[in-house]
């Protein structure tokens, strides 16, 4: 559906500098996903974002859409291929002295094939599409920042796009809200067979809609794969920073104020991460455990979030006894569950 081959984007500054945002970007989106685009302030995500809709004119590289390259093509022409791709912002970018259907209406208007008739039923749609049917006459100065997000969706999809892009569309609303908008996009999404491409800094954003995700650093994507995954196993240092701060926020509490060390020594005990994915989430494989093997297992910490719906737990567990023990328990355990690590032994104070 989207494909961007070798996209680099050089900024020209002051004094003959230059910025290299974007460094050899190839990407695949595949037709009817929710991709997700993560990284840190300034690593190139809105650069991405902006030349998959050519707002910004790559340096180098190719963009195809739906296996037409738009990348040399002439402003008339980018003018159509832009009416199948409806883009949201973080501000909403509404038109504040126009209602609620003003705004909806007004790209409808610029299409002189369209009537009065034709405009105002498609309008009157799109609002029930996105629940906002009874605020058709208010004026956004009188809207919630998430119904003014709804009237910037309404909008966007006013010229039946096959592509939506997301510019930190969330990033101005509160978590309630914030859910409450990837749930509408997920619903239109399966709705109107979309695609959807949402560029944000907020993991939990990917964690709840997003069917892939690419990790954006320096210009560079460093990580790449499906969400689930990208959250059970990162790879990258940076990509290992963003999940840890939302999937093992209580965790990362226990672990810092506790001594660990690399050596095992007589009577200590080991601590493991345990991760368990899907259905292994709900089985009690920790009493198995320390059932077959005899051995003392305490629980010391735990989370449990929905990746999509799928779960993904994690425990924090002191395991005592001789190192062979030990060892035993840790081989038992990555048995049974999707990943297991040796977090330390502990000191005695």
């Amino acid at each position: 559906m989207i494909t961007l081959e070798n996209i680099h984007k050089i900024y020209e500054l002051d004094h003959g500098k230059k910025l290299h945002a974007l460094k050899g970007i190839d990407l695949h989106i595949n037709k009817g996903e929710i991709f997700g685009v993560i990284g840190l302030s300034g690593a190139g995500k809105s650069t991405l974002i902006r030349i998959i809709n050519m707002l910004e004119l790559p340096t180098e590289g190719r963009v195809i859409i739906d296996g037409e390259d738009i990348t040399s093509y002439r402003e008339a022409k980018l003018r159509k291929v832009r009416q199948s791709i409806g883009m949201i912002f973080q501000q909403f970018n509404l038109l504040s002295s126009k209602t609620v259907f003003e705004n909806v209406a007004f790209p409808l208007e610029l299409d002189e094939s369209l009537s009065k008739d034709q405009i105002k039923t498609r309008v009157h749609e799109l609002l029930k599409m996105v629940e906002l049917d009874d605020k058709s006459d208010v004026y956004p100065a009188q809207l919630s920042g998430g119904q003014k997000q709804r009237v910037g969706i309404a909008r966007a999809l006013a010229t039946n796009p096959k592509i939506l892009l997301c510019d930190e569309a969330t990033s101005a609303l509160d978590p309630k809200t914030t859910s409450s908008i990837l749930k509408l996009l997920t619903t239109l999404r399966d709705k109107l067979n979309l695609t959807i491409v949402i560029i944000t800094h907020q993991l939990e954003v990917i964690k709840e809609c997003c069917d892939r995700v690419a990790v954006i650093d320096g210009g560079l994507i460093s990580e790449l794969g499906n969400t689930i995954d990208l959250f059970a196993n990162p790879q990258k240092d940076l990509t290992k920073r963003l999940v840890s701060a939302v999937v093992r926020k209580d965790l990362n509490d226990l672990l810092e104020y506790t001594k660990l060390s690399d050596t095992y020594s007589e009577g200590s005990r080991a601590w493991f991460e345990v991760l368990f994915l899907g259905d292994k989430a709900e089985d009690p494989v920790i009493v198995e455990v320390a059932k077959e093997l005899n051995v003392n297992v305490s629980i010391l910490a735990g989370q449990i979030n929905h990746i999509q719906n799928q779960p993904l737990g994690i425990l924090v567990v002191a395991v005592k006894g001789d190192e062979e023990l030990i060892r035993r328990a840790f081989d038992e355990l990555e048995k049974r569950v999707y990943h297991v690590q040796l977090l330390g032994y502990e000191v005695e104070n």
